[in-house]
């Protein structure tokens, strides 16, 4: 990989090993370690809960040299979490990729960590290589989580910028280095849009396909022939329950009611733990073929990820409940009578409305590809 992406770009299997001991020095990573692993004893005895993390991080760490090795390491781990987290995970479509091929994987987006985490597993138990991962720089402020998610394949997506022509240089070094990872064999997973979809409608941005196109852009390349040469292949991912469904409908209803909504200080990566560690029922991914378009018409490319997205998502009996409450005649009383009450009875009337539209879009959305 070249010099000029390293502002950017993931971490190479020779920084592997001196990133991870890094980490055995880094205070808030321990920390961090110890409240989610040992709430209650860390309080009372934190100087000695730090101390065997460290010991027994360092066991691990002291011979993975590279990528690969650290991914199969973790993979032990994921599974647990899922045995945890997640009551059924299904992979579909996976069986129509290649070993010897690199893709641009570009799925809706729910989750801030499981969505590409998810992606990377699936791919990883099947035996292909895993992806590089695009993530926003507003998620990596904390240098213990930039270089977890830097060394897990992660690349930088610079978001806080103001200026027109500092953007225009980020979007141009970001193309740049998807298309030198996809020549050099490694896969891509991406957003179809900057950010979650909070309130459960999974769109394609444009200005995504666009940023994609500017390398080739400058090969002298047509759009159409920049899309071919990603290989895109949308990626459906369903989740069941989603375990910040609360924090984001509150997010969307004050923004209904007051025009604004002020995140805290810590409010992105508690998003992380929180999608991480909670329940989220049964979970399914399904890959596409790769699309493939006689077009050089964003809109067109836009669309077909969309179709293809809506076409293949799973529908839980949650979806097809908050669908028919959505639609029903009175919502207020078919609200009072359902599980919806039940889990969300402590939220106001508004956020738990909220809540049932984000769970019946996915319902709403794969019936219009079907009449479409």
């Amino acid at each position: 990989m070249k010099a000029e992406f390293d502002d950017i770009r993931a971490y190479q299997d020779h920084e592997v090993n001196d990133m991870l001991m890094s980490l055995l020095k880094d205070s808030e990573f321990l920390q961090f370690i110890a409240t989610q692993q040992f709430p209650r004893l860390q309080r009372f005895f934190p100087a000695l809960i730090k101390g065997r993390i460290k010991k027994a991080l360092k066991n691990q760490f002291k011979n993975v040299h590279s990528i690969q090795t650290m991914q199969n390491k973790l993979a032990p781990f994921v599974q647990s979490l899922l045995d945890k987290t997640v009551t059924q995970f299904n992979v579909t479509g996976i069986e129509n990729l290649k070993k010897d091929q690199a893709y641009v994987f570009m799925s809706n987006h729910r989750d801030i960590a499981m969505d590409p985490m998810l992606v990377n597993y699936a791919l990883l138990k099947t035996g292909l290589s895993t992806c590089k991962i695009a993530i926003g720089d507003n998620l990596i402020e904390r240098p213990f989580v930039n270089k977890l998610m830097r060394l897990n394949k992660s690349f930088v997506v610079r978001r806080k910028l103001e200026g027109r022509k500092e953007k225009l240089a980020a979007v141009n070094h970001l193309s740049a280095y998807i298309h030198d990872s996809l020549k050099s064999g490694q896969s891509i997973w991406i957003a179809q849009k900057e950010g979650r979809a909070k309130d459960g409608k999974d769109v394609t941005d444009k200005a995504v396909l666009k940023m994609l196109h500017l390398a080739g852009r400058k090969l002298g390349w047509d759009f159409n022939e920049s899309m071919n040469f990603l290989n895109l292949v949308p990626v459906t991912i369903s989740y069941e329950w989603d375990p910040c469904d609360e924090d984001k409908a509150k997010e969307l209803d004050a923004i209904k009611q007051h025009g604004q909504y002020e995140k805290s200080q810590d409010e992105d990566f508690l998003s992380i733990v929180k999608g991480i560690k909670g329940n989220k029922g049964q979970v399914s991914i399904h890959f596409s073929n790769p699309i493939k378009l006689d077009s050089s018409v964003p809109e067109q490319w836009s669309q077909a990820v969309d179709e293809s997205i809506h076409q293949n998502y799973h529908l839980y009996d949650n979806n097809k409940q908050a669908y028919d409450i959505l639609n029903s005649d009175k919502m207020e009383d078919a609200l009072a009578n359902t599980v919806w009450q039940e889990k969300y009875g402590h939220l106001s009337d508004s956020a738990i409305q909220q809540i049932v539209s984000t769970y019946a879009q996915p319902v709403a959305l794969k019936k219009a590809v079907q009449l479409s």
